[in-house]
């Protein structure tokens, strides 16, 4: 059956129809990638009252176990953590019938020029998160310039296996009862992760590899702080065989390696 928001309504007056206009975009008129997408059901606009009418120009995160998307925020840990694209067209979520939330599809805007002051819910991250395919009209960064080191936030309690996806994270053991291990992914050019020690446990980046961490010698397989405030960066080399090492430390804390 199909049916749409106004199917089946009462005669007389209903509640107030708002739609939203917002020319976020600037540039010569088709200038832009846009892709189709379900906008989730999970999606909100914190910054409209009500929060269901999603307003064009909010930035927008894809969600990984679906591919649905949803309002950008780097608090979440799904996916949605990474600004990927923008709403094009105001949208209202809930259904007038049920009153439930109901996905929808419609484009999304993945690249292109727009004017930063008209987007919501842009910050920091996610200009950095955004810069390989939107340009920014107030020129405070050039495609491509990652100019904020991270890309996301996330807390490890247990040990994890550090994925492709996980590129420009750091990572932190905010509530760990014991020790913490990162095992890094195969290694490749271009990564780039950090961690920082906020309980006073063991908190160790591991080779896949093992024997290409370049420490106190050229064949480390692992590296590690312990103490509060203790934070390392790692990063491969241009050829993609090595890792390299930082003391991203607050203060004098020790590095260990394995």
């Amino acid at each position: 059956m199909l049916y749409t928001d106004v199917w089946g309504l009462q005669p007389g007056i209903q509640p107030v129809a708002e739609t939203y206009e917002n020319a976020f975009r600037w540039g010569p008129a088709g200038q832009g990638l846009i892709t189709g997408g379900t906008i989730s059901t999970l999606a909100s606009d914190p910054g409209n009252s009500p929060t269901y009418e999603l307003r064009p120009g909010l930035v927008l995160g894809q969600r990984t176990a679906d591919g649905t998307w949803t309002n950008y925020s780097p608090a979440n840990t799904d996916g949605s953590e990474v600004a990927a694209g923008v709403l094009l067209t105001s949208i209202r979520l809930q259904s007038i019938l049920t009153g439930q939330n109901q996905a929808r599809f419609y484009g999304v805007l993945v690249g292109g020029p727009v004017q930063a002051a008209k987007l919501f819910g842009l910050d920091l991250m996610a200009r950095a998160d955004m810069s390989d395919h939107f340009w920014f009209d107030d020129a405070l960064n050039l495609p491509g310039n990652h100019w904020f080191p991270y890309r996301r936030f996330q807390n490890k309690t247990a040990n994890y296996s550090i994925v492709p996806s996980d590129n420009f994270t750091v990572f932190d053991n905010t509530g760990a009862s014991g020790e913490v291990d990162l095992t890094l992914p195969a290694i490749a050019n271009g990564y780039y992760f950090a961690l920082k020690c906020m309980t006073a446990t063991v908190f160790k980046f591991i080779s896949n590899e093992g024997g290409n961490v370049i420490g106190d010698t050229l064949t480390r397989s692992n590296v590690s702080v312990t103490a509060v405030g203790g934070g390392l960066k790692v990063y491969t080399n241009a050829a993609g065989t090595k890792w390299y090492v930082e003391n991203a430390s607050s203060g004098s804390q020790t590095v260990s390696y394995g």
